[in-house]
């Protein structure tokens, strides 16, 4: 009896060693690019695609927009696999998405991220932004809200409230195609204040505007020669 149990747990003990050998992490799949030649509405590039972690030899295929399968290169060693294609200006952003697969013998499969090409090689300047500004008067006090946004611009887009002499009073980055909010309680001193905004090509401002507005700054009878003048406002909101 004794005999019969230490054999069903060494049968067990190998049944475990053996799951455990058998899990294995998905490998990982990176793509990049470089580019060779530049053209008026085109760029030649090579796009590397490299599955480090797989075991050879590995089939790499490079997917481009909509699930179109673009080349397909078998690599024998543990050397990226590198397609040279020629990329055309298209309208519309998505049309330039790439991607890789790397598929193994072992039938192991692993996909990388999309690269957009839009935004990598034809990255466009900031238009103007435009800038929406609203006075609230709330229970707790008057506040200000401004909605800053651009018609086109490559992202990342940072936007900016700037003061005349250059101070940044707010700074915000929103997910690409969203305004930026901002809001705050007004002071006691009034500011000329524009939106900015700025990716890594150009800088675009909207015209300052008189931070508040619909507002008259006057001095109150019961304030001292030394104190600021206050705000004097009319109406619960106000668009400028």
């Amino acid at each position: 009896m004794r005999l019969l149990l230490l054999l069903c747990l060494a049968l067990l003990a190998t049944c475990s060693f053996s799951l455990e050998q058998e899990v294995e992490v998905t490998p990982e799949t990176f793509i990049a690019y470089k580019v060779r030649e530049v053209f008026p509405s085109s760029r030649r590039v090579v796009i590397t695609c490299h599955s480090p972690r797989a075991p050879p030899p590995i089939t790499y295929s490079l997917w481009g927009s909509q699930g179109v399968e673009v080349a397909k290169k078998v690599v024998k060693t543990g050397d990226p696999a590198s397609f040279s294609i020629n990329i055309t200006l298209k309208s519309r952003p998505e049309l330039l998405t790439y991607s890789c697969r790397a598929a193994s013998l072992r039938g192991e499969h692993s996909a990388s991220t999309k690269l957009q090409m839009y935004w990598e090689l034809w990255a466009k300047p900031m238009a103007q932004p435009r800038a929406n500004f609203v006075l609230l008067e709330r229970g707790s006090g008057p506040r200000v809200e401004i909605s800053c946004q651009v018609s086109s611009g490559s992202p990342p887009i940072t936007y900016s409230l700037v003061r005349k002499d250059g101070y940044v009073h707010r700074q915000q980055r929103p997910t690409y195609g969203q305004p930026a909010n901002f809001s705050f309680p007004l002071t006691r001193t009034s500011n000329w204040l524009r939106c900015q905004a700025a990716n890594d090509i150009s800088v675009q401002s909207s015209p300052f505007r008189l931070v508040p507005p619909g507002c008259e700054q006057k001095r109150q009878a019961w304030q001292s020669p030394l104190e600021g003048s206050v705000f004097v406002c009319y109406g619960r909101t106000h668009h400028w």
